[in-house]
C-alpha cells in the first residue's frame, strides 16, 4: 500500500545517526585488529637511492621517537606535534627509508592505534637476512610498543634473537636497547651491569642520546654524597629531559638545595648552583661514566 501520511524523515534521520555511529564504534574497536589501511605501497627504487649518511640520519631520528611515538616529545612538544610525527615518518617513507614505513604499518602517531606484528616482523626479518642491522634494532622497538594481550611469544623471541645479532654486529641502536635491558634485568634478560653499562656507552659514544632510563636507574642507584657521582646523575637526567619531555634535572637540584640547606653544606649548594649553570653534552656525560 502507499504511504499515506506525513513521511516519518525526524525518524529516520535519526536511525541513520544512530547507524553511523554505531558503525563508526565498531569499526574504531576492530580496527586495530587488522592490518593497517591506506599505507600504500613501499617503492623500492626510492630506497636504493637513499644514501647511507642519510639513512644513518633517519635511523637515529626514527629510534629516538619511537619509544615516545604517541605524545608530546622535545622534537614535537605539543599534542598537535603528534600529527606531525606521522607526517614526517611519512616523507621518510617517501624518500625511500623502508623502516618508517614499517613502523608506521604498526603504530599510527595521529591516532595511537597500534596494529598487528605478523607482517611487519616478516618483512623485518626478511631485511635482517640481507644484513639490515636497523632492521633487527626495530623488531625489539616494535614488539616494546605492541599491545601484551596481542603479542605472540614467536614475536618476542624472533626479536630478542635479532637484537643479540645487532648489537653483535655493532649497530648503536640494539646496542642501546640490549645494554638497557641488561642493566634493568627487563623484558625476559638476566641483569648483567657491566656487559649492560659497556654496550649503553658504546651507543652513547656513537651520538645516540634517546632512552637513558636505563643509565639513570643505575646510577641513582649507586647514588652518594660525592660530586662525581651527583654529576653524572644529573649529567645524565640533562640528557634525558633534552629529548623526553622530563624534569629530573629540576628536581634533582630541588633535592640539592634542601640537603644543602639542611645540613648548612656551602659545598653542596654550590654544587648546585654549577650543574644548573652548565649545558651538558652527551660526550661530557659519557667521559664521567666509569668504563
Amino acid at each position: 500500500m502507499p504511504w499515506r501520511g506525513p513521511f516519518p524523515w525526524p525518524a529516520l534521520c535519526a536511525g541513520a545517526i544512530l547507524f553511523t555511529a554505531c558503525a563508526l564504534l565498531l569499526y574504531e574497536s576492530a580496527r586495530e585488529y587488522v592490518p593497517r589501511r591506506g599505507m600504500g605501497h613501499f617503492d623500492l627504487q626510492h630506497a636504493g637511492a637513499l644514501s647511507a649518511e642519510q639513512r644513518a640520519a633517519y635511523e637515529q631520528e626514527l629510534f629516538s621517537e619511537l619509544s615516545q611515538w604517541n605524545r608530546p616529545s622535545r622534537r614535537y612538544p605539543t599534542v598537535a606535534g603528534i600529527g606531525r610525527r606521522e607526517k614526517r615518518w611519512r616523507q621518510m617513507s617517501r624518500d625511500g627509508f623502508e623502516l618508517a614505513h614499517i613502523a608506521l604499518q604498526v603504530l599510527q602517531p595521529d591516532g595511537g592505534f597500534v596494529y598487528p606484528l605478523d607482517a611487519p616482523m616478516r618483512r623485518l626479518q626478511v631485511l635482517a637476512e640481507q644484513g639490515d642491522a636497523g632492521a633487527m634494532c626495530l623488531m625489539s622497538g616494535l614488539v616494546a610498543q605492541a599491545r601484551r594481550a596481542r603479542l605472540a611469544p614467536a614475536h618476542v623471541e624472533l626479536a630478542r634473537q635479532w637484537l643479540q645479532r645487532g648489537a653483535e654486529r655493532g649497530h648503536a641502536e640494539c646496542r642501546l636497547q640490549l645494554g638497557r635491558r641488561l642493566l634493568l634485568g627487563r623484558e625476559g634478560w638476566p641483569k648483567d651491569t657491566q656487559r649492560g653499562l659497556a654496550l649503553e656507552l658504546a651507543a652513547r659514544r656513537a651520538g645516540y642520546a634517546h632512552d637513558v632510563d636505563g643509565l639513570t636507574a643505575y646510577f641513582q642507584s649507586r647514588w652518594s654524597s660525592d660530586p662525581a657521582d651527583l654529576a653524572r646523575i644529573y649529567c645524565w637526567q640533562s640528557i634525558d629531559a633534552q629529548s623526553r619531555m622530563a624534569d629530573g634535572p629540576q628536581r634533582m637540584l630541588v633535592l640539592l638545595r634542601s640537603d644543602a640547606q639542611r645540613t648548612a653544606s656551602v659545598a653542596l649548594a654550590g654544587l648546585a648552583d654549577r650543574l644548573e649553570r652548565t649545558r651538558f653534552t652527551l660526550q661530557a656525560c659519557v667521559d664521567l661514566s666509569p668504563r
